[in-house]
Parts: structure tokens; C-alpha cells; sequence
């Protein structure tokens, strides 16, 4: 008789639940996704699965720890999840929605293995046009394929971020479209740690500008495709403002430093599939950019210094920012319909004032704007093989080569300076379930 009571009891508490769920299920569609993913590797330098630059070389005079030790790695904590929601209709648009966490932790000042927010995003789709709010991938500039199986591989080279925005896209022709929205002026992700540090408290946020993006394409099968690239072009950029503070006679002041990128993306299928087979397809793709003060939303990638934004000059009231171009090229080949080689390149340059590179020996700024990269170059190449629809494995080499504005001593122990540059290999396995 105890038994059966404690049944019922427990049908009905489940009862609401049960309840709740059934109406979520019958008004809208709801698709649950994701993969896990393990990581195993090393690198030739003492640095984490994640690695955006190199550490200064030792020298004759200075060891430098990071480049004294290698070190393995492994973790799981790309492995993610996500939702899509397919909703009513409004204003004759189709409705949806995406969100997607990872359990890295990294934004969020968790360790390693928290979960943390990805996307969050909603979409509404005509025959002609689109609009989309939320935390997305940026809508210009960042490539139309990568097949970098780190998470953090070629992040400097302007490859995406998720940044909270709303975008409007509008398809002129089958062919023809245009992008217009406005976009968070500072990372929000960060929690105020080092060096997640961007959130509300920082000189782009109290900016008086939002940050602006826009983007002209032109998108054609007249090419064929490989899966789902097709011959795609796209010329776009951003803008935005930093009011760089600082204090004099007892009050705050500022000065106003532009921040903006302009960027041209391409994918263009040299061989395409044939009859929906990619067995000995070619594909290109890549962007090439220009910029300035680009670390407000860590367009170059976030950690290492990679991220360069502005300094105030000698007096202290005057603020500049270098301006930094580069490009990243990827070139795809797929033996079999699963099995494909990636070769993968990209270039990065800061053009620093002579004084930021080090004219000042004894200013504290010029010091610390000495450690700063000037250049950075990043080679891999990768093979994936899709076991079956749900199995995937890869292999990687990839290597960071970087040089800094001046002489450093970079850390470590020994009377002189370090090498002026860095050089960071990486080996690495992976493997996916995609469920």
C-alpha cells in the first residue's frame, strides 16, 4: 500500500512537468543538437590547446621558460550543445531561434569545464530579406569555410567573433545582397579577469558611438559548389569609437580614437562536386583585411597581445592606435567524398609608431609597448575524415612565428634581453560525435 502511495505521489508531481512539455512540443519544433569533442596534442612550447602566439625566444644571455619546455594537452571542453526552435510566422516572416553553449569556461571566469554561451540569436526570414538579434557570429569579413580544428586556430586573423547584434541583410536578387546593423561596441563575454577584461567599464562601451557594420555580397551557383560553398564574394567592414580616458587638474577627460576594419571574403570552387559527390573537389577561400584599434571587440583574437588597440603618446593626452592589415587563405582538397587535406596561411602586421617600437627606453609605456607583436604569420595543414555521418577524426600541424615591436626580456631568468621573436609548433588529434 506504501508503494502504490508514493506512485501516485510522484505521478503527481511529474504531472505539471509532463504538462509543460507537451505544450512546448505541440506549438513549436524544437531540434536538439551538438557533438562532443575530445582534444589530444602537444605543443613545442609550454602553452594551453588554445595558443594565438609565441612566446619570445631564449637567447644566449636570457631562457625563456615557455621556450625552455614543451608540453602535452588534452580536453574535452568543446564538446557543445544547442537548440533550434522553429516558431509561428510574424509580418509574413518565418521565425526561429538558436542557442548554443560549449562547457570551455573561458568567458565566463569559470575553470575549465563550465559551460558557457556561444549563441543566442533569433531569426526572421522573408522570400527577400532577413533579420537577425542576438549573440551571432559577425555578419562581414570573417571566412566562408574553415576547417581549423582548434578552437582558438587562426583566431588572429580576423576569423569571427560572437558578438551580441542585430543585422539586417536584404537580397536584391538571387545573387545580390547587402547587410546593414549595428553590433556590441565592446566584448561582453569578458567577467573583468584578465584577459577577458572588456564589458560595460571600458573606453569603447563609454563611447558616444555604437558599433556599425555592413556588408555588399554576391553569392552564385554559377560555379557549381562543394557541399554547401558556392562561389560567394563580400565586401564589408565596421566602425566604431573609443573615448580613451584619463585624468588632469582633478578631473576625467578623453581622447577619441576611431576603431573600425574594412574586409574582403571569398569562396570560390576551382573543381566542384560532381552529382553530389566532393571526391576530388578544390576549394579556396579566405579574406583580406585592414583596420584600426581593433581590440575593443578582439576582432585579431583575444589573448597573447594579439589584439592591439591604442596608447596615449609621451604626454599622456593624446591617444593613437596602429593600423594592422592581413589576410587568411585556406585551400581545401577532398580525395574521397570524407576524406579531405586542408592547407591553411595566415598574415598579420601592426605598423607601430617608431616611438611605440621602442624610441623611449625609459618611458614605462614605450617598455610595455616593446613586448607588443608587431608581426605574426601562422602555417597548418590538416586532414578530416567523416567516418560516417556521426564520427569524424583529424589530424593537425600548425605553427605560430611571431616578432615583437623591440627587445624584451620576455619573463624568464638571465642578465640580457630575449630573442626578439617566437616560433610555437603544434600537433594535434581530434575527434567528433555530431549527434
Amino acid at each position: 500500500m506504501r508503494k502504490l502511495l508514493l506512485c501516485i505521489f510522484v505521478l503527481c508531481l511529474m504531472l505539471p512537468v509532463l504538462a509543460d512539455a507537451g505544450s512546448v512540443s505541440s506549438r513549436y519544433d524544437v531540434t536538439f543538437g551538438g557533438f562532443v569533442k575530445y582534444d589530444v596534442g602537444y605543443s613545442t612550447q609550454n602553452n594551453h590547446a588554445d595558443a594565438t602566439s609565441a612566446a619570445r625566444g631564449s637567447s644566449a644571455s636570457r631562457s625563456i621558460l615557455a621556450d625552455e619546455y614543451g608540453n602535452t594537452f588534452a580536453t574535452a571542453g568543446e564538446t557543445r550543445f544547442n537548440f533550434l526552435v522553429k516558431g509561428p510566422e510574424l509580418w509574413g516572416a518565418k521565425t526561429s531561434a538558436f542557442i548554443e553553449g560549449e562547457f570551455r569556461g573561458v568567458t565566463t571566469g569559470n575553470s575549465y569545464g563550465a559551460f558557457q554561451l556561444r549563441h543566442a540569436f533569433m531569426t526572421l526570414n522573408w522570400d527577400s530579406a532577413e533579420i537577425m538579434i542576438g549573440q551571432n557570429w559577425q555578419q562581414w569579413g570573417m571566412p566562408y569555410y574553415g576547417t581549423w580544428i582548434g578552437t582558438s586556430n587562426f583566431s588572429q586573423y580576423l576569423r569571427g567573433i560572437r558578438t551580441p547584434q542585430i543585422a539586417f541583410r536584404y537580397f536584391f536578387t538571387k545573387e545580390f545582397n547587402a547587410m546593414l546593423g549595428i553590433t556590441s561596441a565592446t566584448d561582453w563575454s569578458g567577467n573583468g579577469v584578465a584577459p577577458y577584461v572588456r564589458q560595460y567599464n571600458d573606453d569603447y562601451a563609454r563611447s558616444s558611438w555604437p558599433g556599425l557594420q555592413g556588408e555588399i555580397a554576391f553569392w552564385s551557383d554559377r560555379c557549381g559548389k562543394i557541399g554547401s560553398n558556392n562561389l560567394k564574394f563580400g565586401l564589408g567592414g565596421y566602425f566604431g569609437r573609443e573615448s580613451k580616458g584619463y585624468t588632469a587638474n582633478g578631473t576625467y577627460k578623453d581622447s577619441t580614437v576611431d576603431a573600425w576594419i574594412t574586409a574582403f571574403r571569398y569562396s570560390v570552387p576551382i573543381i566542384p562536386e560532381k552529382q553530389g559527390n566532393k571526391a576530388m573537389a578544390l576549394l579556396l577561400s579566405g579574406n583580406f583585411f585592414y583596420g584600426q584599434n581593433v581590440s575593443g571587440n578582439s576582432w585579431m583574437g583575444q589573448t597573447g597581445g594579439t589584439s592591439q588597440g591604442s596608447y596615449f603618446r609621451p604626454d599622456g593626452t593624446m591617444a593613437a592606435a596602429p593600423t594592422v592589415f592581413g589576410l587568411f587563405a585556406q585551400g581545401s582538397f577532398w580525395f574521397t567524398n570524407t576524406l579531405s587535406v586542408n592547407g591553411l596561411y595566415g598574415y598579420l602586421k601592426y605598423n607601430f609608431s617608431n616611438w611605440a617600437r621602442g624610441g623611449a627606453s625609459s618611458d614605462a609605456d614605450a617598455v610595455t609597448a616593446r613586448n607588443k607583436i608587431n608581426m605574426m604569420q601562422s602555417y597548418a595543414i590538416n586532414m578530416l575524415w567523416d567516418a560516417n555521418q556521426a564520427i569524424r577524426f583529424g589530424i593537425e600541424w600548425m605553427r605560430i612565428f611571431n616578432t615583437f615591436n623591440g627587445n624584451g626580456t620576455g619573463g624568464g631568468v638571465g642578465a640580457g634581453n630575449a630573442e626578439r621573436s617566437g616560433q610555437l609548433d603544434q600537433y594535434r588529434f581530434a575527434a567528433w560525435y555530431f549527434f
